[in-house]
């Protein structure tokens, strides 16, 4: 699989920020799930992780990744309403069982982008298992101790999960009751606290908690990926809280816009393409609370700039800083360009909502 990207293209100086047309939002779309139906093939039952010069490195248990792929899969399957994408996703979805222990945040994407709706069994348990985890008194839900995070994880919150957390808990909330809700609320302020500076958008990506406090643990930053994975928990926030926590969910909208207004990245970031998948699908997610609709168009111009710059004829989408596995099996000594599973499902969603194939609120 090639995964050099096309030569960048440059709009007319006149109008840099012009959507894909429906045509060429569609084409790209059927590159992608080409490009996914290759890549179903070479997994079998394993989990694509990400590709280093098209050469995939994959996994019996996905790492922290699972839910993309299934993700992905599920995605697939409804675009397309093929009978046989349906059954990889079903079979996808039910594989994610086994990763119902893992004592991670990071369950809240496995369960929600892999499973939600679609397998409402696996979700709400997944969240149930989360809510166990609860800091005391009500508090954020913590890290965890999987990927060597040890009894720190305990303690300590990070941005990185709260939209597909908060999505979550909000949707199981009229089955698992007031706690899901009140998680979805600790979860929304000790991030909004504490992961948003005063000044400008630069995030503080970890929190360690103290006596119901978040303190930053980690020092500001404006790297692309944490930005975006902040922008995705206050849309997410924004919405779900926009009926029972009006305040808190407008104090949401307001950091949304000032983390995204400039936007953060032109669709062209030279740091992470995941990140700008990610930046897209977060836009477009703002416009379901009453506000500024030109971030659906900011959304579009991202989404179009990745296509135009970054996805490769046979649907590659290289880009994401991602630090690899070195030679000898060691941790490499720079993070590489790599073609991630999770660039892949971030980007098939947001031209999905771009053409209007889904909705928003679906994923």
């Amino acid at each position: 699989m090639r995964t050099d990207a096309p030569p960048p293209t440059d709009p007319a100086p006149d109008r840099p920020h012009d959507a894909l047309s429906r045509a060429d939002a569609t084409e790209a779309v059927e590159r992608l799930l080409r490009a996914t139906a290759r890549l179903r093939r070479l997994a079998a039952d394993r989990y694509p992780l990400y590709a280093v010069d098209g050469n995939w490195t994959f996994s019996r248990r996905g790492s922290w990744t699972p839910g993309f792929w299934a993700g992905l899969l599920r995605l697939t399957a409804r675009i397309t309403g093929d009978r046989t994408d349906r059954r990889h996703a079903a079979e996808a979805g039910a594989r994610l069982a086994e990763r119902l222990d893992d004592d991670t945040v990071t369950r809240s994407m496995t369960f929600w982008y892999g499973a939600g709706a679609d397998r409402p069994d696996l979700a709400r348990e997944a969240a149930r298992r989360l809510l166990a985890t609860a800091l005391p008194g009500g508090g954020p839900i913590p890290v965890g101790t999987a990927w060597g995070r040890a009894t720190s994880g305990r303690r300590e919150v990070e941005v990185d999960c709260w939209g597909p957390l908060v999505r979550l808990l909000a949707w199981s909330a009229p089955e698992l009751g007031s706690a899901a809700q009140q998680a979805v609320v600790a979860q929304t302020r000790s991030c909004l606290d504490g992961c948003l500076t005063a000044t400008g958008p630069r995030i503080v990506e970890r929190l360690t908690v103290i006596d119901g406090t978040p303190a930053p643990a980690s020092r500001p930053t404006s790297a692309a990926r944490t930005a975006a994975w902040a922008l995705l928990g206050l849309a997410e926030s924004a919405d779900a809280l926009a009926g029972s926590a009006p305040g808190l969910a407008a104090d949401c909208v307001r950091a949304a816009v000032r983390l995204s207004r400039p936007p953060l990245h032109d669709g062209s970031s030279a740091e992470d393409t995941s990140a700008d998948a990610i930046t897209a699908v977060a836009l477009h997610k703002l416009p379901r609370l009453p506000r500024d609709p030109a971030h659906t168009a900011t959304a579009r111009a991202v989404t179009a700039r990745l296509v135009r710059e970054r996805l490769c004829p046979d649907g590659a989408f290289p880009g994401t800083h991602y630090r690899v596995s070195g030679p000898t099996g060691g941790p490499a000594p720079e993070p590489a360009r790599v073609e991630s599973v999770w660039a892949l499902f971030f980007l098939l969603l947001a031209l999905a909502i771009d053409v209007e194939l889904i909705t928003p609120d679906e994923f």
